[in-house]
């Protein structure tokens, strides 16, 4: 685990301090299933490859910046874990059949150490039952754990669902940057960034 270069400061946690003993969370599904909210481990190669592999669509695909169809490309990110540096959490059923993927970038250095970056991600059959909502509002609590004064997110224009969802949690559109986006049959997509501003910790109280 990586120490930051900045001390922390009132209102913030490390993931040691507790950040990752949060886990598992139980989400409850507008169908009344349950899935559990975790952060993600170095064994979940498999459930994580198979995650992309057969829940996510092929459009979906098309829209990610990397090719997660390269098992490397996967497994390097589950033997590769830092938390301080990007939170990666996924929701997984009973049995542990992952069906949502979502991450928080975030440096402990620079200009941007107070800004945090999500990227969220469900299955096809998930779509409308609540479930990137709940991952979502999920991280902006980690983000405000540790510390973060803002969140950002960054979607592709044709993305419409998740900017309907971002916008419905009290994110704001402050950037459109058009044709800037590349997916991998060559289409072009505007690029729109969401920011949302985190509420310190003792605001809460």
């Amino acid at each position: 685990m990586s120490i930051p270069i900045f001390p922390f400061q009132k209102g913030e946690e490390t993931m040691d301090d507790g950040i990752v003993a949060r886990y598992p969370k139980e989400v409850v599904l507008k169908t009344g299933g349950k899935v559990y909210l975790r952060p993600l481990r170095e064994d979940d190669v498999e459930r994580l490859y198979d995650f992309f592999l057969n829940e996510v669509s092929e459009e979906d695909l098309m829209l990610l910046r990397d090719n997660v169809k390269d098992y490397y490309v996967v497994e390097g990110w589950c033997k590769n874990l830092d938390y301080d540096r990007v939170f990666p959490l996924v929701a997984e059923t009973e049995e542990g059949r992952i069906l949502g993927n979502a991450t928080l970038h975030h440096r402990d250095y620079g200009w941007s150490r107070r800004v945090a970056k999500i990227r969220v991600l469900t299955c096809l059959r998930c779509r409308g039952l609540g479930l990137g909502t709940a991952m979502v509002r999920e991280l902006l609590e980690v983000a405000q754990l540790m510390g973060m004064e803002k969140v950002m997110a960054e979607v592709l224009s044709s993305q419409k669902a998740a900017m309907d969802a971002l916008e419905k949690l009290g994110f704001q559109k402050v950037a459109c940057i058009p044709e800037l986006a590349h997916d991998y049959k060559g289409n072009k997509h505007d690029l729109c960034i969401y920011l949302h501003t985190v509420r310190p910790q003792w605001d809460t109280f």
